[in-house]
């Protein structure tokens, strides 16, 4: 995951993103992830819809930046 230390991530996105830091270096922790993603994310504080909403969330924000992005630069080039 990337870094979000921009001050208008929500606080539980930034939660999320140091626990799945935390689970790529702790093999404890990925095996419990591996063995039941809903209760991991229960004992940690989310629910296993809260995290696919912030994921979404996300990638749709990134992709509409992406896209105006990409149409100022074809508005450039034309």
């Amino acid at each position: 995951m990337s870094n979000t230390n921009s001050n208008t991530v929500p606080e539980n996105l930034k939660k999320l993103e140091e626990l799945y830091e935390r689970l790529e270096r702790d093999p404890n922790l990925e095996k419990a992830f591996l063995t039941d993603k809903a209760k991991f994310l229960q004992d940690h504080g989310f629910t296993e819809e809260e995290v696919n909403k912030l994921i979404n969330d996300l990638q749709k924000s990134r992709l509409d930046e992406l896209s105006s992005v990409l149409k100022d630069h074809g508005a450039k080039l034309n």
